[in-house]
């Protein structure tokens, strides 16, 4: 699977009930297995914006403990889409950076860092775009104005 569609990928409204079942009975009575807090973050990552937040917690806490139920790169590197899905480029560079300073030749990270250098490069150029056009309005509206007022004198 590429990484564009990892990143862009939906998950299924049933399949994020399941998820958050198993985290919300495995809570009550006591601590969140690794794997389903894992499972249940990664539904929220491919759902709405706020749940990617909720997300990013999830993962944020597990790479903080010392667990060795499933490789902390799986964390960072969903981290890293997480924060793409967010268009916080720089947030997810920092995270898939770091995962390729450890793998080098990790080539689903490497993958990744393309494409948020890419998304990065089109929502600055779009940036640029609306204000470039909000100057042109701008211009065009003093333009029209100067010539109404122009036409009262």
């Amino acid at each position: 699977m590429d990484a564009s569609t990892i990143v862009d990928e939906y998950v299924e409204a049933s399949d994020l009930e399941n998820f958050a079942r198993a985290y919300s009975e495995q809570s009550g009575r006591g601590p969140v297995s690794a794997i389903v807090a894992f499972n249940y973050a990664h539904a929220l990552i491919r759902s709405s914006k706020e749940n990617v937040r909720t997300g990013i917690f999830i993962l944020e806490g597990l790479l903080k403990k010392d667990i060795e139920d499933i490789p902390k790169r799986d964390y960072v590197y969903y981290l890293a889409v997480a924060y793409t899905r967010l268009r916080e480029y720089d947030r997810a560079l920092d995270y898939i950076n770091a995962l390729l300073a450890a793998e080098s030749d990790n080539r689903q990270a490497i993958a990744l860092k393309e494409l948020i250098n890419q998304r990065m490069k089109k929502d600055s150029l779009v940036g640029l775009a609306f204000i470039g056009l909000g100057g042109v309005a701008a211009v065009g509206a003093s333009l029209i104005a100067a010539g109404i007022l122009s036409r009262r004198h």
